[in-house]
């Protein structure tokens, strides 16, 4: 059954170890999920072959080879077989030495044939299976990890947690995730390590935290016939659960314990971001904006007894969040509007206009993803709400402006600012830009205007009023 599983790059790299006396395994998520009979991970491959003879092997075979972290014994051995472009990933059998701390990288390593001593410096015993590549033995070194994935249970490959927690602090946010991701439960003695450890997270890279994170918020899309419940809430409440949260979103952690009106809400401020999270549409800017969106509460609160303008310092701190994790530009851009406006028009009151107004400010994707904050964040409040008042009168509104064909940036007028100067027989100058501007806010109300013999009829209209200076 396997054989038919595996892509024939696996053959083709076995039969070429082979032919040298090695033995080549297929390790970690990849062989677990193909006991869970899920889809493929990583092409993890390890053998007691040293990093050096590995590359030695492969190129004289015609492979290419990317020395990728000799000292940790690992190359990347690329295969090309049948159209098809397959990268291995392959790390000699080894044992680590970390130092105190949870930074991860090894001080010391050593190369062994104790396949028993390579299991033991992996995290879980879930991902510490080894599928021989020439017999197709499935191999267990540490002797519970198919029993644990049969009981869909997170274990640590090492005897003693604490070791494994230590070595990579990192492993807490990794159990969180695939806990979300395969909805395992986590075993009690690795919940209480990765407690007594949390603050090993301060030692972390911002890039692998957020890394992480984002997974974690995108925990259900992972493998979507699993249909994993609440995926990305489970991952978050365990972050939250062994106090590890704080040492990534540390802002958001003031929530903790922060009520709300029992009126509108079950949970607290700190809870109440975790489940809109998981109510949101699976699109990572969402989540992680519904994550965020009441980050400002505690600071309002403390500064006046309410909520009142929790969106704006929100954006604030939102803002620092993600700078410190160190998200890139773009989605720190999509996100934090959200945040900003995410208390617009609470109580569906505002007119036609003032919603297109709001929503050709923000763009099309930016109000679309809006609407769905709006409804994650009724949806987080723990009450049984299922109309949203405000969110179905955008989208009634946001419906229309499409069918009317409004145009939502200046670039989407039927003018130019060069037939602008013509018509009005001016030189280009910002006086051109304000008039674009201003035809542009009259369009959005009434798209109907977007037609050249009807804006230009409109500009001058605006320089004859003196609307303009």
């Amino acid at each position: 059954m396997i054989n038919d599983v595996l892509p024939r790059s696996f053959a083709v790299l076995t039969e070429i170890f082979s032919a040298h006396g090695f033995e080549l395994f297929l390790v970690g998520g990849y062989v677990r999920n193909l006991v869970l009979g899920l889809p493929g991970g990583d092409f993890d491959i390890c053998s007691t072959a040293d990093p050096e003879r590995a590359a030695e092997i492969a190129r004289d075979a015609g492979l290419s080879v990317t020395e990728k972290a000799l000292p940790l014994g690992t190359i990347e051995i690329r295969v090309n077989i049948d159209g098809e472009r397959h990268s291995f990933e392959h790390t000699t059998f080894r044992r680590d030495y970390y130092p105190p701390g949870g930074a991860h990288r090894p001080y010391r390593v050593e190369f062994t044939e104790d396949i028993r001593e390579d299991a033991g410096r992996r995290d879980f015993t879930a991902g510490a299976l080894y599928l021989n590549l020439r017999t197709r033995e499935l191999l267990d070194p540490t002797g519970k990890g198919i029993e644990d994935i049969k009981n869909h249970v997170l274990r640590t490959a090492a005897q003693d947690p604490d070791v494994t927690i230590r070595d990579d602090g990192l492993r807490i946010m990794r159990m969180a995730r695939f806990a979300a991701e395969l909805g395992f439960t986590v075993s009690p003695d690795l919940f209480d390590s990765a407690t007594k450890h949390a603050a090993l997270l301060a030692d972390i890279s911002p890039e692998r935290k957020r890394d992480e994170l984002m997974k974690i918020l995108m925990a259900d899309t992972k493998y979507p016939g699993l249909n994993a419940f609440d995926a990305p809430l489970r991952g978050l409440e365990l972050l939250m659960d062994t106090g590890t949260l704080k040492y990534v979103l540390p802002r958001l952690c003031a929530g903790d314990g922060v009520k709300q009106s029992k009126l509108y809400h079950n949970y607290d401020v700190l809870r109440h971001g975790l489940h809109a999270c998981a109510a949101a549409p699976p699109d990572p800017v969402l989540r992680l904006a519904a994550l965020l969106h009441d980050i400002g509460k505690p600071s309002a609160f403390a500064a006046s007894g309410k909520f009142y303008g929790h969106e704006e310092m929100g954006e604030q701190l939102a803002r620092e969040e993600m700078t410190e994790l160190r998200f890139d530009n773009k989605t720190r851009d999509a996100v934090l509007p959200l945040v900003r406006w995410h208390m617009f028009d609470l109580e569906a009151k505002a007119k036609p206009g003032t919603i297109r107004r709001r929503a050709v400010q923000l763009g099309r994707e930016t109000f679309e993803r809006l609407i769905a904050i709006r409804r994650a964040d009724v949806a987080g409040s723990g009450k049984p709400v299922y109309i949203v008042p405000s969110a179905e009168h955008w989208q009634r509104e946001l419906d229309r402006m499409i069918a009317e064909g409004v145009p939502w940036t200046v670039a989407d007028l039927n003018v130019t600012g060069f037939e602008i100067s013509q018509w009005l027989g001016i030189d280009p100058s910002p006086k051109v830009g304000e008039i674009l501007k201003a035809l542009h806010r009259e369009c959005v109300m009434s798209p109907s205007r977007n037609n050249p013999k009807t804006l230009k009829k409109g500009a001058i209209a605006l320089i004859k009023q003196s609307i303009l200076p």
